[in-house]
């Protein structure tokens, strides 16, 4: 009886348990906070739509110029290869205006040879002569003395040919300069155009790179809020997830004392003692051993039935932290539920193993299993296709229980 009354007085003591948060703060984000920082996203998101047609308005005119710029980059590849043209007929003019100045040379010299056999067959200045001294030259001395007479000359056909090769020599001379002149304009229209079609497409690409930066600077505010909501959400569920385990223990707690208390004043009451007394789990610096030890296994590959070194499974992690620490546990949920004092989760230490069960109303059900390390987050195996990872210990759901495996 005093027994039983003992523990209906235990039942009848308020527990008072503390509010349990992810960042250790014991107030947790109110909704409005919430409702601000997503009033704040959706501003951002607003900003970045506006910044993101700016930017298309931007490329879509970029593109326009970089058509714009192909049709020119041909009309410049269309003047370098007409210079090129000029460039070779200008070289072909000289090449002929060279031999035309060598022809009209050479009928020079024949003139000149002619007018001094006359001179020297006549002894003096005859009809040949009269013709290389006149001021007209040899088209003023044949209109003067006529057709007739110039033609009976024997220095007729050679008279011809200078003028010939005069008119030749002019017009190759002619030809020459303006060739020279349009290759010298092709050149420089070419250089012109190809430093306006660079300037106006480099301008419009250095306002597409701003546009862009502009667009990133607030897609990364856009991402900085959105995250810092999720945070916000994540703290408040986490609060009242805890709130909720707190009560589920506190009503655990007391049906079990009062299942204590009733079998004890039982008859049939056999008041069996629990496997593990109080304070007979691992020591704190065990836990932290094998806490430390779970998170140098971050990022390996979860496995069924694996224990490492390269692979586990949930209760594979577990056995290998704590056999760090000195302490033997059994490959499986089941039995490590068993192998050391339940503690509540509000007095849970680093390397204390956490447990989830699809109804946590019957252990038998128990399916998961992590490592605590503190804060509120715990390193697991979770599944196929997952690795080694933190998480919250609510991030599967609320734990059935927690166990402090025996040193």
């Amino acid at each position: 009886m005093v027994i039983a009354c003992g523990l209906l007085l235990a039942v009848s003591v308020p527990v008072a348990l503390p509010r349990i948060r992810l960042d250790g703060n014991p107030n947790p984000p109110s909704q409005a906070q919430i409702n601000a920082a997503e009033n704040r996203v959706r501003q951002q998101q607003a900003a970045l739509g506006a910044q993101q047609g700016r930017l298309s308005a931007a490329n879509a005119q970029l593109s326009a110029l970089q058509v714009q710029a192909e049709v020119l980059t041909q009309r410049y590849d269309q003047t370098l290869v007409d210079e090129q043209r000029a460039a070779a007929a200008y070289r072909v003019t000289q090449a002929r205006l060279k031999y035309a100045q060598q022809a009209q040379d050479q009928s020079q010299r024949r003139l000149a040879d002619l007018a001094a056999q006359e001179f020297e067959s006549g002894g003096g200045f005859g009809p040949m002569t009269s013709m290389l001294g006149d001021a007209s030259g040899p088209q003023g001395y044949l209109s003067e003395v006529g057709l007739g007479q110039v033609l009976a000359q024997d220095g007729t056909d050679t008279v011809a040919d200078a003028q010939a090769d005069d008119v030749v020599a002019g017009a190759f001379r002619k030809q020459a300069h303006e060739l020279l002149v349009a290759q010298q304009a092709d050149l420089k229209a070419a250089g012109y155009l190809k430093v306006a079609v660079q300037a106006a497409v480099a301008r419009q690409q250095a306002y597409v790179q701003a546009s862009q930066a502009k667009r990133n600077s607030l897609a990364g505010q856009v991402n900085s809020e959105q995250r810092h909501v999720a945070a916000l959400k994540s703290a408040r569920q986490a609060a009242l997830a805890a709130e909720a385990a707190a009560a589920a223990a506190r009503a655990a707690r007391a049906a079990a004392a009062a299942a204590a208390a009733a079998a004890a004043g039982s008859p049939e009451g056999s008041g069996q003692a629990p496997s593990w007394g109080s304070g007979s789990g691992a020591s704190a610096s065990q836990g932290d051993v094998a806490a430390n030890w779970a998170l140098t296994q971050l990022g390996k590959p979860y496995q069924w039935g694996a224990a490492g070194p390269d692979t586990y499974d949930c209760s594979g992690l577990t056995m290998e932290a704590w056999a760090q620490a000195g302490v033997a546990l059994l490959h499986y949920t089941g039995y490590q539920w068993e192998e050391g004092p339940h503690v509540p989760l509000d007095d849970l230490q680093r390397g204390d193993l956490l447990f989830y069960a699809t109804d946590n109303s019957d252990p038998a059900t128990i399916h998961h299993v992590g490592i605590y390390i503190g804060n509120g987050m715990m390193v697991d195996a979770p599944y196929t296709g997952a690795f080694v990872r933190i998480d919250s210990i609510y991030q599967p759901g609320i734990p059935i229980g927690a166990v402090d495996p025996a040193g």
